[in-house]
């Protein structure tokens, strides 16, 4: 599994990251909340001294007992692609003038302590340009729900409607809504519709490992409820297929907006994405994830 930490980013108030806007204060910034305290751990991590090669000084991650483990910094794009895109390219600078980005060298990904990921209203266009992204340091959460790709001689994937997904094709009128994504937004500007759409390509085949490194969705947007304690087969091989083409382009595979209570329910979803193959867990409830016992056999709540 991959490791990451996720800022949440927006203008005005200079360079604000913050999940409420309650508390958005000038002094929180991507600088002083994220990218200042990683250059002051990484500095600590890789000191100068003769007992460090020349080729391993800068190159230690964040983590002592794993220090070629590379920390993903998830930056969400709260407001306009467009208008953010260079000022985080230049509130990167700290973290790229020591060779602690994680980039492309023109043929091939040079993993680094730090690989920087924007979602959110972030632009494919302007991270697949060599002008906008000149480092190529910055990389793309790409549309999960796009990737989705069954096995061979199989059908289309199921009805976009999640409550096919649920329910089956006997569709009762009556039964809820199911939610739908609260960060994808239709009107909004070409770089700002949301997580995986903003400067979109044509067509899937452009996500590939040299621009992007996650692909995400929001799970109950992709495949809503799980009703009666127990994800139906047709949300199972969804999953599979998200799973299926996004590791086929070399992406990690990434859901949001999990269930989160009941907490028997919340674990049995954890379970059941670890066990088929998810890459990262979007988990609020940090220390009940870290109490997890991670067996991948196990995928029950009842």
């Amino acid at each position: 599994m991959t490791i990451g930490a996720e800022s949440r980013y927006t203008l005005p108030l200079k360079q604000a990251a913050s999940a409420s806007k309650l508390i958005l204060t000038p002094n929180r910034t991507l600088a002083s909340l994220y990218i200042d305290p990683l250059v002051t751990i990484l500095e600590r991590q890789n000191p100068t001294t003769h007992f460090l090669p020349d080729d391993a000084h800068g190159h230690h991650g964040v983590f002592d007992t794993e220090p070629e483990q590379s920390l993903t910094l998830l930056i969400d794009f709260k407001t306009s692609g467009s208008a953010l895109f260079p000022y985080v390219v230049s509130a990167l600078e700290p973290l790229r003038s020591r060779d602690y980005l994680t980039h492309l060298n023109g043929t091939q990904i040079i993993s680094r302590p730090i690989t920087v990921v924007g979602t959110g209203n972030t632009p494919f266009n302007l991270v697949a340009s060599n002008l906008s992204n000149p480092h190529y340091d910055i990389f793309f959460d790409a549309p999960l729900d796009k990737l989705w790709e069954g096995p061979p001689g199989s059908e289309p994937p199921p009805p976009s409607d999640p409550k096919h997904l649920v329910y089956g094709s006997d569709i009762d009128a009556s039964l809820p809504e199911l939610a739908t994504s609260t960060d994808e937004k239709d009107d909004g500007g070409e770089d700002d519709k949301g997580q995986g759409l903003s400067g979109a390509p044509s067509t899937a085949e452009a996500y590939t490992t040299l621009n992007s490194y996650y692909a995400s969705v929001s799970f109950s947007k992709a495949i809503g409820h799980v009703l009666w304690g127990k994800l139906s087969e047709p949300q199972l091989e969804l999953i599979r297929g998200h799973i299926r083409g996004a590791h086929k382009r070399g992406l990690l595979v990434r859901y949001w907006e999990l269930p989160f209570w009941p907490i028997g329910l919340r674990n049995y979803v954890w379970d059941i994405l670890v066990k088929e193959g998810v890459d990262l867990l979007n988990v609020d409830d940090l220390k009940g994830a870290t109490q997890r016992d991670w067996d991948k056999d196990k995928a029950s709540w009842r």
